[in-house]
């Protein structure tokens, strides 16, 4: 398990900012909410910034992508159900079964570590979104604490009222436009993400302090 995930504790912010952190949120390098994440490093981070979350989708959004491997997986026993493969001869229904487990795994692959580097990272002064689109191509929005005008959050559905997750949206000063915010409401906008109460409530307090320190 990598250690740049591992929680941890960090000196140099508010007692508000460590009671929000300090609620139930989770810690594992595989969570959605990780709070205090002490040894993660990013572009651009400067040395004295703190990154006080790490978050990304909740991990029950990947549950589409769970099924159809499962069902991909099953898929070639049933070949020999269909007209098509019983006229083909061993070698080539082999191969055929090959390729179909093969783009299986790829699929599977690329969808988890989709998954576990589309990330939203909030420090003690800004916010990064980073957005892979494809394994090799990706954009990453930052936005200054100063920026930021207005956090709300929503939860829509069910599972999202259940589990506890839901879509974090930062309205900035400047609303940035980029090609992975169409359909968004915002440039920064943390989809899915658990615990958005407390996410929201961590970015408003921290936007709440940086005026303080402006006045």
């Amino acid at each position: 398990m990598p250690e740049v995930f591992k929680a941890g504790m960090v000196k140099g912010i508010s007692d508000e900012i460590k009671k929000i952190l300090g609620g139930s949120v989770s810690g594992s390098a595989f969570g959605s909410c990780i709070p205090r994440p002490n040894n993660l490093r990013f572009e651009s981070q400067q040395d004295d910034e703190i990154v006080l979350l790490l978050g990304r989708r909740h991990f029950f959004t990947n549950i589409g992508w769970v099924v159809a491997i499962c069902f991909a997986v099953v898929v070639p026993f049933f070949w020999g159900e269909f007209p098509f493969f019983k006229a083909l001869d061993g070698n080539t229904l082999v191969s055929l079964t090959m390729l179909w487990y093969l783009g299986t795994i790829f699929y599977g692959l690329q969808s988890f570590l989709m998954w576990f580097y589309n990330v939203y990272i909030v420090t003690n002064e800004r916010l990064v979104d980073v957005d892979f689109v494809g394994l090799l191509s990706k954009t990453v929005n930052v936005c200054q604490m100063s920026r930021v005008e207005d956090v709300n959050y929503t939860q829509k559905g069910f599972f999202a009222s259940m589990l506890n997750y839901g879509d974090v949206i930062v309205q900035t000063a400047s609303e940035q436009k980029t090609p992975d915010s169409s359909g968004e409401l915002s440039a920064f906008t943390f989809e899915s993400i658990a615990y958005p109460d407390r996410v929201a409530a961590l970015i408003s307090q921290l936007t709440e302090e940086t005026e303080k320190s402006w006045k």
